[in-house]
């Protein structure tokens, strides 16, 4: 295997392919899955890794959901809220309020656009073809205080 020159374009970079991913989620329960002889590499290497990076400031903690990723423009109204996001098929206009039934129905027919406008969390506008982030459950066990235990598929040579 030949090194790139410039580290930012060497294997990590590699692994992450296109995405524009800024972090590395591990499941922890997979990891103290693998043989001690692996965890014990990786803990070093982690171990590496703070030691020369302790001169970074670092978030104190993170929260990780696990989820689906889609495009926001395919999403149901309920996905969309789950998610986090809204759409306005009404031109960016909201009927009066108190308005219902019948005269709720025909406002909404006389003001629908043909491309509704998606916004994120943020209440900025966002584009139908983003890709967003659809919460759901996480499909890897937890780890349950180091129970859960997935025996690893061994290596085919």
């Amino acid at each position: 295997m030949t090194l790139p020159l410039h580290p930012t374009d060497g294997p990590i970079h590699d692994h992450f392919t296109l995405t524009y991913a800024n972090y590395l989620v591990l499941p922890r329960t997979l990891l103290q899955s693998m043989p001690p002889e692996w965890q014990a590499s990786f803990v070093q290497q982690l171990d590496e890794l703070h030691a020369a990076f302790r001169h970074v400031p670092q978030a104190e903690a993170y929260e990780v959901v696990p989820g689906t990723e889609h495009l926001v423009g395919e999403l149901s109204d309920a996905d969309l809220k789950a998610a986090g996001y809204s759409v306005n098929w009404y031109g960016g206009e909201t009927p009066p309020a108190g308005m219902a039934g019948e005269e709720l129905d025909a406002w909404q027919a006389e003001h629908e656009v043909d491309e509704p406008v998606y916004y994120d969390r943020d209440f900025n506008e966002i584009d139908r073809e983003t890709r967003v982030l659809l919460p759901g459950p996480d499909p890897v066990p937890h780890y349950n205080r180091g129970r859960t235990y997935i025996e690893p598929l061994q290596p085919t040579t």
